[in-house]
């Protein structure tokens, strides 16, 4: 059994068949479409470029997929999961990946699922400027496509814009091309906080509006349901071992779990890769170990950011073609106390050389 609709379930269902599987596999999903890519959310569909359907993820054949019903409970001494519709699904093999939601801070709109995109999109049509609680790559993807259709749009948060998830060097570019198309940046002391109504934000006590606020401060995996299972549970999601196990014949893939030991990684290569891990350590409970590649990438403001590895904060990167005036470049960031990491702006790298450089 898979439980989850999100990328890591796709995934994992997928692997199984083409790792031979031929058994019975049944997928739930809380929401009620099928299962799709939550990338262009932020990107072609808020947009209007795209309709729904073009995010559509392909599920290989013979996979019950049942919509509009989320896993409410585990019993892993019995081996059977309860569903919110109160039925039970038995399993040999349990499939975790139930993904996360969005963080509410208090009111106005969240991006997380197909709906929240074009609802949003719909309140764009009408709407005169936009509030954006979050400067984080969602916030400021939203930030780009409400620039691009003409809304003076303002980004409240109180760390530096990008710099957490970018480093100084990739987020003062990136910066500078928000600024450079009209983003308007409000960064008070502490966090913004919400009026009681959802239509106001406070930040160091002054008062901000819009027609549209939007809030994206980042999400909390969805794995409530696992209490009282006897798995182990924190704060960043379910914890699952180096072979993404949790506990004999349950595996869990995607933003709903976090390897011991390790920071979550809630990226859209990270569950996809992870999906595959976690079917084979099903199939194979002595497959090798789990090795993350970490790849993210954004596009904001004219500009297509892709890294591989993960981004010092302060270290000078260098330069291996390209100029930041020229804003199309490749950077590296060589191994040393830490892993080494590679990016590219507006740069036709592939993925796999962008790779091997950062190594």
């Amino acid at each position: 059994m898979v439980a989850g609709g999100s990328l890591a379930a796709v995934s994992a269902a997928n692997a199984l068949r083409a790792a031979g599987f031929d058994g019975r596999i049944t997928m739930v999903s809380a929401e009620s479409r099928a299962p799709y890519s939550r990338p262009p959310l932020s990107k072609d569909i808020l947009s209007g470029t795209h309709g729904p359907g073009s995010a559509d993820l392909p599920l290989a054949d013979g996979i019950e997929l049942r919509l509009g019903v989320r896993a409410a409970g585990l019993d892993t001494a019995a081996r059977r999961v309860r569903l919110s519709d109160g039925d039970e699904l038995p399993y040999d093999g349990l499939v975790v990946a139930t993904g996360a939601r969005a963080h509410r801070l208090g009111g106005g709109f969240t991006l997380r699922t197909m709906d929240d995109a074009l609802a949003l999109r719909d309140a764009l049509d009408a709407a005169g400027d936009v509030l954006i609680v979050g400067a984080g790559p969602l916030g400021m993807e939203i930030a780009s496509v409400c620039l691009a259709r003409r809304l003076p749009t303002t980004v409240v948060d109180h760390m530096p814009p990008l710099r957490r998830h970018l480093g100084r060097h990739l987020s003062d570019l990136a910066v500078r091309a928000a600024r450079e198309a009209g983003v308007r940046f409000v960064r008070p002391r502490a966090p913004a906080t919400f009026a009681a109504d959802g239509r106001t934000v406070y930040a160091d006590g002054r008062a901000l509006t819009a027609d549209v606020i939007v809030t994206a401060a980042g999400d909390r995996p969805n794995v409530e349901w696992l209490a009282g299972s006897g798995l182990e549970i924190t704060a960043d999601g379910l914890v699952v071992d180096a072979r993404l196990r949790a506990a004999p014949e349950i595996v869990g893939a995607g933003d709903a779990v976090v390897r011991r030991g390790a920071a979550r990684t809630p990226l859209w290569t990270a569950a996809l890769e992870q999906g595959r891990a976690a079917a084979l350590t099903l199939l194979s409970p002595d497959v090798p170990a789990h090795v993350p590649r970490p790849y993210f990438w954004t596009e904001q403001f004219g500009l297509s950011i892709k890294v591989c590895g993960p981004v010092p904060d302060d270290a000078e990167p260098l330069t291996v073609s390209g100029a930041p005036a020229e804003r199309s470049l490749v950077l590296r960031w060589p191994p040393g106390d830490a892993p080494g990491c590679a990016a590219s702006v507006n740069h036709p790298m592939p993925i796999a050389k962008l790779r091997r450089l950062a190594a």
